[in-house]
């Protein structure tokens, strides 16, 4: 018998096994057809309610002996096949008490955890259950007994759940509701694991096997829809409190970026404009270059200036410096005339109408500044000369550029998981935004943060993107060859010295008010 670990990680399909349907990659099992979604934490827990506190709250050998006894019952007696909360309502009242008796007699605490059942008065065939087990008089302890049920049977694939799903399994077996060919191969050693569950067999197959079979059972009887398991997680919610899993630490920063280093290199590129510039005329091509690298690291600087690469401006900031670099090297792969007009003239003609909008208005946004976008409008010519191009000034967009300019790779790290940032998509808010509920009674919900959750950093990857930007115009404009590097952190000052500065200070600062009389 080997066991092996189930915390392994399950790993994800890759994307080259899903279909491209339209606009939609589909998974291969999206890709069955005739298929019924089925929940083992939604739907199918609820109606094992009796085998998850048992599960939860008696050891797990002990739990399994019990488990077997109950196969035992339905063996003796196959019509009563289906043990599932639901199912067992529908048995006669007479053997609906003997099982319940059978379990309360089948182990000393069996009574104290099958009492929490009790406390839902919608249970189906609820009053049996309390005249078998009494009703609950610690609410706290009833609390505790379904926390630990619900959390160890919640993942469908766990221990816990995988033992319940077994004993429902099991008891249709015994009830002749399922048969397996002969010709199946191994079928014969596979069922003796799942008799002897889990005393026989390599449990790497067995307990798959168990949840496969289990599921397919549910599917079987789809359409025997009953409000029990909604009415369980509801009444969950409403009885207990929410209470936020901690995040984990986010990673931070490896690289330390200082404005000075920032705003020299800035400087050093402004330099190396003035050095390149060989005509006081309109020079799409020259301005676009530099503009978009002055542009990139602007937007550095207010990101190492506020500190913000672990927050969602942080994320916001690299995609933008992405869209940089990659319309940059667009432009220069091309390097035709006409499409560095274009790229200026879409921005001319963005601003034309947006001063034409904010114009008319009579509530205006307090961000714009009117008079300076109709300057800008008018800078290269007159606007009534600008066109406003209102699709796409390449008729592309950003993924099909960055293949014609070789930097798709680029494009696939960044693009997608920071363009949910900007565009306020359900993973950047579920990011930022939501934490999930610890207690397993909420089921694992989602609830809002107040928190500003940190995030893990963007810096060393906004620098990468920046020095990219850096070189493509150094390819262009020879002779530049400065880059944004790592700056060594500031020698750490011992607190005896600190101490002493201060009170040093402050001794200085007193003299100094002193002699000025504090002018």
């Amino acid at each position: 018998m080997s066991e092996g670990s189930e915390d392994k990680e399950i790993k994800s399909t890759d994307l080259s096994k899903h279909k491209r349907d339209g606009s939609i990659l589909k998974p291969p099992f999206r890709q069955l057809t005739g298929m019924t979604p089925a929940s083992w934490k939604d739907d199918r827990l609820p109606e094992m309610l009796w085998a998850t506190l048992l599960v939860g709250n008696l050891k797990r050998e002990e739990a399994l002996d019990i488990f077997r006894k109950v196969a035992l019952f339905v063996k003796r007696s196959p019509e009563l096949c289906d043990v599932t909360q639901s199912g067992m309502a529908k048995w006669s009242k007479e053997k609906r008490l003997e099982l319940l008796n059978l379990l309360k007699n089948s182990h000393p605490d069996t009574q104290k955890v099958l009492q929490s059942i009790a406390i839902f008065t919608e249970l189906p065939a609820h009053p049996e259950w309390v005249e078998v087990f009494g009703s609950p008089s610690d609410e706290r302890q009833v609390a505790d007994h379904l926390a630990r049920a619900v959390q160890a049977t919640l993942w469908h694939q766990s221990q816990g759940a995988t033992d319940c799903r077994w004993i429902r399994f099991l008891c249709e077996i015994h009830g002749g509701k399922i048969k397996f060919s002969n010709s199946i191969e191994g079928i014969h050693e596979t069922l003796r694991g799942v008799l002897e569950y889990p005393n026989y067999g390599d449990l790497r197959h067995i307990r798959p096997f168990i949840r496969s079979s289990e599921i397919s059972m549910n599917m079987r009887n789809g359409e025997e829809k009953n409000e029990w398991p909604k009415r369980f997680w509801k009444a969950c919610l409403q009885s207990t409190i929410c209470s936020p899993f901690p995040r984990r630490e986010q990673r931070k920063d490896a690289i330390r970026v200082s404005h000075d280093q920032v705003n020299r290199i800035r400087h050093l590129l402004l330099l190396h404009y003035l050095k390149t510039d060989e005509s006081s005329d309109v020079e799409p091509r020259h301005d676009s270059i530099f503009g978009l690298g002055f542009y990139a690291l602007r937007l550095v600087d207010e990101l190492v200036a506020t500190n913000l690469s672990r927050g969602v401006i942080g994320r916001i900031v690299l995609r933008s410096i992405v869209e940089c670099y990659i319309t940059l090297a667009y432009l220069i792969k091309k390097d035709d005339p006409k499409v560095w007009k274009d790229f200026r003239d879409y921005g001319i003609g963005k601003m034309k109408l947006s001063y034409l909008k904010t114009r008319d208005l009579k509530d205006k946004p307090s961000f714009i500044d009117e008079e300076f976008l109709k300057d800008i409008a008018n800078e290269d010519r007159w606007e009534e000369f600008s066109d406003i191009e209102l699709s796409h000034w390449a008729s592309s967009d950003l993924r099909k550029m960055s293949e014609e300019a070789d930097c798709k790779d680029l494009y696939d790290t960044y693009y997608d998981w920071t363009s949910s940032f900007s565009h306020g998509n359900w993973g950047a808010i579920r990011e930022s935004s939501f934490a999930i509920c610890a207690n397993p009674l909420h089921r694992l919900h989602l609830m809002p943060s107040v928190n500003l959750y940190v995030l893990p950093g963007v810096l060393e990857d906004v620098v990468r993107v920046t020095n990219l930007t850096l070189q493509l115009i150094g390819s262009q404009y020879s002779d530049l060859d400065f880059q944004i590097t790592n700056d060594p952190k500031p020698p750490k000052i011992p607190w005896y010295k600190e101490i002493y500065y201060r009170f040093r200070y402050r001794k200085t600062q007193k003299f100094f008010d002193f002699i000025t009389r504090g002018e």
